[in-house]
């Protein structure tokens, strides 16, 4: 199949470098990296008109040129109304006589991994030049070649989709289904006794971080559950980071003693893991903090509770608004927890089960569809589809 540079088949137009001052509460949106990968994402706006380069309206085809590898790089359509581009981001302007914008959005969404290794930056922070971006090569067939591509490609995507909000769906039926049978534990219309999680707490214990400077690691040293590594199963201990035993000696109050719950207090604030015996020993990073619920107090039903969505909620209203979204012990202590009688708990779990059950089949289905979708994208781009 002919290769061309990405350059050679479009022009590349950069956003604006707009200011803070230049924002306003009203005007036209600012399309921002963050507008392009998340809807939900809030707009700034500005209320004065720009050069005409700069616009962006429905059907543009933009590119993300800098940002976090993985999630902020790639061709986006945007589709949203009209907007104004900001920095960071090409508008790709092409003559639709000769390549189908859509085939073209696959082709250098193909060559992503290329195109982050050739950027530059820091850790977390990296940016391709013009140079390098329409340097990278793409296939390039005939046009109705072009155009049955990216149709095989378009229903591969569809599907994907469907997948996500299928899964989407899923999550809002259990938060409905979580208000059904408690309410909201803030407002508690059903009058159920609701306390404080810090009541439910071994009183010989408390809530604590972890170790706050782990220094280097080290292979035989103690194992580190960081924010990351919080699931519902024990981590595989190959794969965690290590803190040597003389720091992790100045952090006794924090190492684990099995059954407890643990809560991401940074990043990825509110992602919930349990503590199973097999981590009895290990301890606990900066990032998380570790809840000893006291004996007699249903823990399973407690752990399901703070992850369920309208908790998750509850944790991300009260975040401190720092450089990382950030919860801290005293915000966790005073989370509000239903405790409705045993039967209802158990129900509630039993509820709970079948729905992780029907998530667990709708994420492989995804993870089956994402894996199908970049096979056929392997063969476009390599002339075998």
């Amino acid at each position: 199949m002919n290769l061309v540079p990405f350059g050679s088949v479009c022009s590349l137009q950069n956003g604006r470098a707009f200011k803070p001052e230049e924002w306003s509460a009203s005007g036209t949106p600012i399309v921002r990296i963050q507008n392009l990968n998340d809807e939900t994402k809030p707009f700034n706006y500005c209320d004065f008109e720009v050069e005409k380069r700069f616009h962006v309206d429905p059907g543009d085809l933009l590119f993300s040129w800098s940002g976090t590898p993985g999630t902020s790089f790639g061709a986006f359509f945007w589709n949203r109304g009209k907007g104004f581009l900001n920095q960071h981001i090409f508008r790709v302007d092409i003559d639709e006589r000769h390549i189908d914008k859509n085939y073209l959005r696959y082709a250098i969404n193909s060559k992503l991994d290329l195109i982050i290794d050739q950027a530059h930056g820091g850790v977390g922070l990296k940016h391709i030049t013009k140079g390098k971006l329409e340097a990278v090569e793409i296939p390039l067939p005939p046009l109705p070649e072009q155009k049955r591509i990216a149709a095989i490609l378009d229903k591969a995507d569809a599907i994907r989709r469907k997948r996500q909000q299928a899964i989407q769906l899923a999550d809002d039926f259990l938060r409905a289904v979580f208000l059904e049978m408690f309410g909201d534990p803030v407002t508690n219309p059903k009058g159920w006794n609701v306390v404080e999680l810090s009541t439910l707490i071994d009183p010989n214990d408390k809530l604590n971080y972890g170790v706050v400077q782990p220094g280097d690691h080290e292979e035989d040293g103690v194992p580190l559950v960081r924010s990351g590594d919080l699931s519902d199963v024990t981590p595989d201990v190959a794969q965690l980071r290590r803190v040597s035993a003389s720091i992790d000696s100045k952090h006794r109050k924090s190492k684990l003693k099995g059954n407890e719950i643990l809560i991401a207090c940074v990043g990825t604030i509110g992602r919930v893991g349990w503590a199973s015996d097999a981590m009895i020993g290990w301890n606990i990073a900066r990032a998380v903090t570790r809840i000893p619920i006291r004996e007699g107090v249903n823990r399973e039903y407690v752990y399901r509770y703070l992850q369920s969505p309208v908790v998750q909620g509850y944790f991300k209203r009260e975040t401190r608004a720092v450089a990382q979204p950030t919860l801290n012990v005293g915000l966790i202590a005073k989370t509000p927890v239903a405790l409705p009688p045993h039967a209802q708990q158990i129900a509630f779990l039993d509820r709970y089960k079948a729905f992780e059950s029907h998530r667990g089949r709708l994420l492989d289905a995804l993870a089956a569809q994402e894996r199908l979708a970049s096979s056929l994208s392997q063969q476009a781009f390599s002339g075998q589809l």
